[in-house]
């Protein structure tokens, strides 16, 4: 980024003053009170081998560590869609390093057996991004199904969701009837940079911690490149730029010279666009009433 937006990004976080031990802290306290005003006992979380569902992850664990906790159980669950090797690898290492219970749910070859039957019978077939998208559908019930076996087992299950703010939020950068398909989110007020800082806090493995984001929904693909965008900057125009009064957005932009004017315009329009493509999500469905 240039050096005006820059300035601005760090001049924004010294004013966040995020302290990662001391959001831990209180995140879990608050996780522990709700689990244990709703009676629940335990947790699931697809764990992805990217760093928002590993500290997803830790965080349960920790909740569960501290004392008083209603927490019993934790299962992480891998569920593999001709998925690349170092996401199955890192996903089990994370469970290993944090000390959480870890199952195998390989869906590849229901997957290939499911797109078979519904691409033939629409006539289309389904291409890099339709295809990544019922991967992230055919996960949620899976996750629920297993949230049903716990509970069973006498161990009241809540399923975890491990959206954060930049992409959760505004962008509404989610599969919709996927991973927005949750019943708690402890993640979701944290840009994407926080996220990083409470996983070095929790004990995430450096494989994660230095990898790039990415869903890995089909093969080379990385979260900023699909966007457009860096989370750097999503963090500063949805954190600090669009709160800002009319007035004050004038004056910064104006602030600017040529060249970063450009850069500003060129990634603001697409966090816009990804905004408006995406609204309906954060708004759930949608009733048309004659009455």
């Amino acid at each position: 980024m240039k050096e005006l937006i820059e300035k601005a990004l760090q001049q924004y976080r010294a004013k966040r003053g995020f302290d990662a031990v001391k959001w831990v802290d209180a995140k879990c306290r608050m996780f522990n009170d709700y689990m244990r005003r709703c009676g629940l006992k335990a947790a699931c979380v697809s764990v992805s081998g990217g760093v928002d569902s590993a500290v997803t992850l830790g965080l349960i664990k920790h909740a569960m560590d501290m004392s008083g906790s209603p927490i019993e159980r934790i299962l992480g669950i891998s569920q593999p869609i001709h998925s690349s090797q170092w996401a199955y690898d890192r996903a089990m290492e994370c469970g290993k390093a944090l000390g959480v219970e870890m199952v195998v749910v390989d869906q590849t070859p229901v997957f290939d057996s499911l797109k078979q039957l519904v691409d033939t019978s629409v006539g289309i077939e389904g291409k890099d991004f339709a295809s990544g998208q019922l991967r992230s559908y055919m996960r949620t019930p899976v996750g629920y199904y297993v949230a049903q076996l716990l509970s069973q087992a006498g161990t009241p299950c809540v399923v975890m969701g491990t959206g954060n703010r930049d992409e959760d939020g505004y962008l509404g950068y989610f599969c919709k009837a996927g991973d927005g398909v949750v019943d708690v989110q402890l993640i979701a007020d944290l840009h994407k940079s926080e996220v990083f800082k409470v996983g070095a806090v929790l004990g995430v493995p450096e494989s994660i911690l230095r990898s790039p984001p990415s869903a890995d929904l089909w093969e080379g693909q990385t979260d900023e490149n699909e966007l457009g965008v860096t989370y750097d900057f999503v963090e500063l125009y949805t954190g600090w730029f669009l709160p800002l009064q009319d007035s004050e957005k004038k004056a910064f932009v104006e602030g600017m010279d040529e060249e970063t004017k450009k850069e500003w315009e060129h990634f603001s329009q697409i966090c816009e666009t990804v905004h408006r493509r995406n609204a309906h999500k954060l708004n759930g469905s949608k009733n048309l009433n004659v009455l």
